[in-house]
Order: structure tokens, then C-alpha cells, then sequence
């Protein structure tokens, strides 16, 4: 015969929570020892009591270490890449993101933004957290991205991340790939623009991610590219992007047609930033990730350790 469910929910308060022993709950509640630990027992298999194990947070302080002094990293965090479908590992890179910029950034800086999923992530863990406000602006770094979804535009992540520091933001209302150069010339001289744009030479600190040509990849789902654009960037040697700023595996600017009509802060611009935090991971970012890293635009790099370990065996 069972226990009533309240007298399930007693024994394990009691002992989980006050953290009685079973003669102790047995004499509070005038039972005997036996039905106090049947009643755990059967707290369990009901669900009353839901035990969690929690492995112990995986070391990868060596990894850490070696990607700094490979790169000349100032900072490096690595997550376990053992995350399992993509969407999770961007969510876990996301909230490491998150958890950087809440401990290093500082108050009333400038922080330029990009795009992606990744950064999207980042903007929702952010969110989430609360940090402690500081009064940033958000600025976004490119213009939006044609068909991309709304939540992986780039002035909708500088909001949200502006608003979780208790901060503002502003707009950058041009598409990142216009028709022709003419068309990125007249943009670029409106007044409006140039508000924006001036401010990417005063910024205290950027967030990037890092685009990568292997599926699955947000740059190939939602960059806007043409299959035309793609097999050209490619045969340009391409392997990479921050910010629609292309490179290739040596970290050097791949200089391309497409960048005529582009509408994004420059790598040099980037280099001149004090400190660039760029998130990316999974295996099949490797290679841009390495490509990145030689740019000498990255300061601080949030990535896996499945990642990390490619990065490093490619780049001997």
C-alpha cells in the first residue's frame, strides 16, 4: 500500500531540504524508521524527488593557454564541445559570451556589434542573466542582412544587448550588400549613416562572430549571397568573415568585388578596436576560426574544445 502524496512530499522535505535523518523524521512525524525510508523510496519513483547529477566543469585551462600564446590572445575561454545537436553548442557559446562581456566589459563603453546566431544567443543569455547595468551603447557594425531572420539582425541584437547593461543603442538602417558601389557610396555619405559609421573609429570594445563556408553555417543560411558570390569568395581563398570582412586561412584580407558593395566596418577598423571578442565554435568552423585568429584583430576568443583542438593542430 502506498503513502499519500503528502506525507511523500513531508519525509522528503524534511530530509532533503532540512537535512534530518530518518530517526528524526520518524519521531516529528510519528512513524517508524521502516515507513520513513519505504517513503523516500517511494518519493522517488513518483517524482516527488527529482535527483540531478551534475558532472564536475571540464578543465581546459591548457587549451586556454596554448591558444593565448599561439595567438597572442589576451583572454580565451573554451566550453565543452560535447554539446550535442549545433543549436546547443551555440547557446552554450552564446551564454559564455554572455558571462565574459558581464565580468570585462566596462561602464559607458562603446561596443560594437555583429550578427549571427551565435551573437543572437548571446543577446538571449544576457537577457536572462541581468548583469549589472553599466550604461554601454550597442553599435552595430554592418548593415542588416537581407532575408535573415529578425532576431539575427544586427540592430535587433545591439538593442538587446544595450538594454540587458542597462544601456542604449542606435540604428544602422542599411542593408549590408547593396546592387552596385555607387549604390554603397550614396549610402555612405547620408548624414544619418555617417553617425553611425564615425562611431565604429571611437569604439572601447566589439563582440563579433566569425562566419565559416562549411555547412552548417548562419553566413551560408542567411548571409544573402548569391551561389555566384559564394563560388567566387571561394575561389578567392576565402575561408572566413567577421563582420562580412573576408580573409583567408593565412588571417590575411582577401580583397573581393563583393566588398565594393559592402556595408561593414573594415578589418583595419576592427584592429584599431581595444579589445575584440570574437564567439564561434564547432569543428567545421575551424578553419575560419585559425583564419581569424592570424587577422590580429581578435583579442579574446569564446569557443569549444573540439573547436579549439582543430584550431591547434592546423595551425603547427
Amino acid at each position: 500500500m502506498g503513502f499519500d502524496a503528502r506525507l511523500l512530499y513531508e519525509v522528503a522535505y524534511h530530509y532533503y531540504e532540512l537535512g534530518k535523518t530518518q530517526e528524526e523524521i520518524a519521531a516529528a512525524l510519528g512513524v517508524s524508521r521502516s515507513q520513513v525510508s519505504r517513503a523516500m523510496k517511494q518519493a522517488r519513483e513518483d517524482g516527488i524527488v527529482v535527483i540531478k547529477l551534475v558532472p564536475p566543469a571540464a578543465d581546459f585551462g591548457d587549451i586556454q593557454d596554448e591558444l593565448c600564446l599561439r595567438f597572442g590572445l589576451r583572454q580565451c575561454v573554451v566550453v565543452s564541445g560535447e554539446a550535442g545537436p549545433s543549436r546547443l553548442l551555440t547557446q552554450n557559446l552564446g551564454m559564455a559570451g554572455a558571462r565574459y562581456l558581464s565580468s570585462n566589459l566596462k561602464p559607458d563603453s562603446a561596443l560594437g556589434i555583429s550578427w549571427g546566431a551565435t551573437l543572437c544567443e548571446l543577446a538571449a543569455a544576457l537577457a536572462a542573466e541581468k548583469p549589472a547595468s553599466r550604461d554601454i551603447v550597442g553599435v552595430p557594425l554592418l548593415g542588416g542582412l537581407g532575408q535573415a531572420s529578425a532576431d539575427l539582425q544586427v540592430n535587433d541584437i545591439a538593442a538587446r544587448v544595450g538594454a540587458a547593461f542597462g544601456g542604449s543603442n542606435v540604428f544602422l538602417h542599411a542593408p549590408s550588400i547593396v546592387d552596385t558601389p555607387a549604390a554603397r557610396d550614396t549610402i555612405m555619405s547620408d548624414s544619418n549613416i555617417r553617425k553611425v559609421v564615425d562611431q565604429w573609429a571611437r569604439l572601447d570594445a566589439a563582440v563579433v562572430g566569425i562566419g565559416s563556408f562549411v555547412p552548417p553555417s548562419t553566413l551560408l543560411d542567411e548571409g544573402g549571397f548569391s551561389a555566384e558570390d559564394l563560388d567566387n569568395l571561394r575561389q578567392a581563398g576565402v575561408v572566413g568573415d567577421m563582420c562580412m570582412s573576408f580573409f583567408n586561412i593565412k588571417g590575411e584580407h582577401v580583397s573581393t568585388q563583393l566588398e565594393a558593395r559592402m556595408i561593414g566596418v573594415s578589418l583595419a577598423q576592427l584592429r584599431s578596436v581595444e579589445c575584440v571578442v570574437a564567439i564561434a565554435g564547432g569543428v567545421n568552423k575551424a578553419s575560419a576560426i585559425l583564419g581569424a585568429l592570424r587577422t590580429g584583430v581578435v583579442d579574446a576568443l569564446v569557443t569549444d574544445d573540439a573547436a579549439a583542438r582543430k584550431v591547434l593542430e592546423m595551425g603547427r
